[in-house]
């Protein structure tokens, strides 16, 4: 267990030089679109960074972590999916102010909690169901990219896609259990996935990059 830290501070460094990067882009280009990815990356850095202190310094903040991680898990995919949307559409809207993006950010939220409030869905349920919308905008963003090459290069568009394909299978099939699988504990490989997964945001730069994503 006490290595789990490592993979959370890979999985922060990850989320936060994804942040960087977006960060540029949010004040220099695409602004509303460019700061949702900023969000996302921050929320997951933050869930990540709690997660590296529980299990590096102090256990007493388990709950801490595990809220963070419950709250990245709902509005973090969502927020990029959402972003990837925007982007791809190339709509005007948020292109000179970042208040769509806030507009945003309030209304996933806001209706993340209706949704746990109701007696029909728990808080796990509603995590997954907004963490699977969010991740299957990613990836039908990257294959419509992987089919038309229209802003992004194939080979970027087929990272991005497997980026998405790779979080997927984390969450799926990988678990965040403290069982081994191939030396190393299913913890660590499904924050490995993350952090990876995350990574590939990068490549979709150029849609946001883009002084008029609509046309190519």
């Amino acid at each position: 267990m006490h290595n789990f830290w490592l993979a959370e501070i890979l999985l922060a460094l990850a989320a936060l030089l994804v942040a960087n990067q977006y960060w540029y882009i949010a004040r220099s280009r695409c602004q509303s679109p460019a700061l949702l990815i900023v969000a996302a990356s921050l929320c997951l850095a933050l869930a990540a960074a709690a997660g590296a202190y529980r299990y590096g310094i102090d256990p007493g903040v388990t709950e801490l972590h595990r809220a963070l991680s419950r709250l990245s898990a709902t509005i973090s995919f969502v927020l990029i999916g959402i972003a990837l949307l925007w982007a791809r559409l190339g709509l005007g809207l948020g292109r000179d102010s970042r208040a769509p993006a806030y507009v945003t950010m309030v209304l996933v939220i806001g209706s993340a909690l209706g949704a746990a409030e109701t007696a029909a869905l728990s808080p796990e349920a509603v995590s997954s169901l907004y963490s699977t919308l969010g991740l299957l905008l990613w990836l039908a963003i990257a294959l419509l990219e992987l089919i038309s090459a229209r802003t992004l290069s194939r080979p970027l568009a087929l990272l991005l896609a497997a980026g998405a394909v790779l979080v997927i299978f984390a969450g799926l099939v990988v678990g965040a259990g403290a069982t081994r699988v191939l030396g190393l504990a299913r913890i660590n490989w499904f924050h490995f996935m993350l952090a990876a997964g995350a990574l590939t945001l990068l490549c979709a730069r150029p849609l946001f990059d883009s002084e008029d994503s609509s046309h190519g």
